[in-house]
């Protein structure tokens, strides 16, 4: 980094502090950042600030805050990506920024900011400006590149832009879901632009995954299209009402974004030119989100791809919902054997029938209650094994009003599932549910009468009194203790079980994972 260089840094925190979590340290770059960066470093003008990446999950947050408090006044502005993990080390490291420096700008975005971004305006005043949404790519470059410039639009009509008015009134600006289809190709080496960090990333995957050590793999996030099938339909307070109950997922003001297959295919060979050959999709549900997409890609691959000895071609892996290959086994023929998938993530979450029924897991096509959604997981796990893939499992140890009994019949079910098939499992992900901000979950603690009256549809039971106790508190707070959620959630959401079972299965899980030498975590 040069010593005179001023600097637009896009920060990924490290976590505000370890919370219950299985999921592994970064192994792969915060492609949000990078998508912003890569939209704004050409407006920028000769001779200014440059754009720098920095990732504390790699680094550690104190290489950051030492940095500024060298060099504050080589600071133009912070742009943090938060989630309800590392918010709270977000606002520490801004607010010291501002103390040094306070012309330096803040901005905020991602999934924390979008859920709360009303409460983080009110309550945070060293935040200046966020994005709420996931359209907001082109918005978040003109604004800063007209910001840095000293020529604000008086309207100040930059799509996704949360601001204060002169009187202080806070205005969201809608997203702008259209700049899809032109945003630019990612440019990966932006993440060595402040202090290296891809070697890292890169050591960290072989460290983690046993068959990219054996395969020479890099790998790298893709983003070719954006949302899942589940955020149709009704929404509850901008919460779609058949998402996954425990998702935070920001749905965006459209619930799928796809390109055409040949500007998907380009942005996969924008991804190979740059050195990686095994490319982790991004959007949820691939084989029903995206499937018109992937279905002619299929059909039309290019020629840079055709031109590959079938061995060298770039594989890929993503998410999937099982129903999709219950239903329709030829999707996962042309996802593995013309498309290259060889690695799923299934949510199999609850393992069990009900369990999968609380959480909103039954199949798409109707709320109903009658479907068997754990046949679709085993069908899928046994469509995948056939054509030699690997699975990461998610699994969600508790849920509303959760019981002993339920406990016991889902980890009896993942252990039958992993003793029967432990070389098809790549990792398992697993940990309590946590109610973060944007989730159905989370509405289980601000309004308790939603949560007693959803788990009376499943005969299960909440403590609404201690709902009660905690409503005010996550109605108004901005800042959440990940750890602190999860306890609130079991004492008043699943108050047949204690934190000392819930504990014990979480040990049982590991123990299971460690005997077949499968990773624990797997998230990304």
């Amino acid at each position: 980094m040069a010593e005179d260089a001023q600097y637009v840094l896009f920060i990924n925190a490290n976590d505000t502090s370890r919370h219950t979590s299985s999921a592994n340290t970064a192994i792969y770059p915060n492609l949000g950042l990078l998508t912003l960066m890569s939209a704004l470093r050409p407006k920028l003008a000769d001779g200014g600030p440059s754009v720098g990446y920095f990732d504390g999950t790699v680094h550690g947050n104190s290489v950051l805050v030492d940095f500024i408090e060298a060099h504050a006044h080589r600071i133009r502005a912070l742009c943090f990506s938060v989630l309800t993990a590392n918010y709270g080390a977000s606002i520490t490291m801004a607010k010291r920024a501002k103390e040094l420096n306070p012309d330096i700008l803040v901005v905020l975005g991602n999934d924390h900011f979008s859920a709360l971004y009303d409460r983080v305006m009110a309550n945070q005043p060293v935040v200046d400006v966020g994005f709420h949404g996931n359209d907001v790519v082109e918005g978040f470059a003109e604004f800063m590149s007209d910001r840095l410039a000293g020529r604000l639009r008086p309207a100040m009509d930059y799509a996704g832009l949360v601001y204060r008015d002169p009187g202080g009134t806070v205005h969201r600006n809608p997203e702008n879901p259209a700049e899809y289809h032109r945003l630019p190709l990612v440019d990966y080496g932006l993440v060595d632009s402040f202090i290296p960090h891809e070697k890292h990333y890169l050591d960290g995957q072989q460290q983690v995954y046993f068959f990219m050590r054996d395969r020479e793999l890099r790998s790298q996030v893709v983003d070719i299209g954006r949302g899942c099938v589940k955020f149709a339909g009704e929404r509850l307070e901008g919460v779609p009402l058949n998402a996954c109950d425990f998702c935070g997922i920001i749905p965006g003001v459209r619930e799928i974004v796809a390109p055409e297959a040949e500007r998907a295919w380009r942005i996969l060979e924008n991804v190979h030119n740059q050195g990686f050959n095994y490319f982790y999709i991004t959007a949820d549900e691939l084989p029903l989100t995206l499937w018109r997409m992937l279905r002619a890609m299929a059909a039309n691959p290019p020629e840079w791809f055709l031109a590959l000895p079938e061995a060298e071609r770039p594989k890929m892996f993503g998410y999937a919902r099982a129903e999709a290959f219950a239903t329709g086994p030829d999707r996962i023929d042309t996802l593995v054997n013309k498309l290259g998938l060889d690695h799923f993530f299934i949510g199999f979450d609850g393992l069990s029938d009900v369990s999968l029924r609380v959480m909103n897991k039954q199949p798409v096509g109707g709320r109903g209650r009658a479907h068997a959604p754990m046949g679709h997981n085993l069908r899928a796990l046994e469509g995948v094994i056939d054509r030699g893939g690997m699975i990461t499992a998610g699994l969600v140890v508790t849920h509303l009003g959760i019981t002993p009994e339920i406990m016991a019949d889902n980890h009896e079910a993942l252990t039958r599932i992993v003793e029967e098939h432990p070389r098809t499992f790549a990792a398992l992900d697993f940990g309590p549910l946590c109610p973060i901000p944007g989730s159905q979950s989370y509405r289980y603690l601000t309004h308790p009468d939603y949560a007693e009256a959803r788990a009376a549809e499943f005969g299960l039971e909440v403590d609404r009194a201690y709902l009660e106790s905690r409503m005010d508190f996550y109605r108004t707070a901005d800042e959440l203790d990940m750890d602190e959620m999860i306890r609130d959630f079991i004492a008043g959401c699943c108050p047949k079980v204690t934190q000392d079972l819930v504990d014990e299965y979480m040990s049982r899980m590991n123990a299971l994972a460690t005997k077949h030498g499968i990773v624990i975590g797997g998230g990304v």
